[in-house]
């Protein structure tokens, strides 16, 4: 698997149509993060994707990132791999924004059964 670097992590290329994102530990992701996220991501499909939303390491998103990161419109689903109580906490919170309401996501305790669902 090969990771493409981010200034604030990285995101890997797992199936065609699957990219999985990892940020670093202790960063507060804000708007021009979630646009180079979202610009990257653009790069990488020329159609509609699935993401896995890696919260191994611990780390924060501003509000106004999170609802603009519902708004690409060319996710078609998004698996949270939360292996830990507070990354679920987290993850659980971020799938109630109202901008990540009509997205498909789902929130796994098992990276394994996050990649199988997408």
């Amino acid at each position: 698997m090969e990771w493409h670097k981010l200034s604030f992590g990285k995101i890997a290329l797992l199936r065609s149509n699957v990219a999985e994102i990892m940020v670093d530990e202790g960063v507060d992701i804000d708007v021009q993060m979630v646009n180079e996220i979202h610009n990257h991501l653009l790069s990488l499909f020329t159609h509609s994707f699935s993401l896995l939303i890696n919260k191994s390491n611990a780390y924060s998103t501003q509000l106004d990132a999170l609802i603009l990161f519902g708004s690409l419109t060319a996710i078609n689903k998004i698996a949270i791999f939360a292996p830990n109580k507070l990354a679920k906490l987290s993850a659980d919170f971020s799938a109630t924004i109202p901008s990540s309401t009509h997205l498909n996501i789902q929130v796994f305790t098992e990276r394994n059964e996050a990649i199988s669902w997408l």
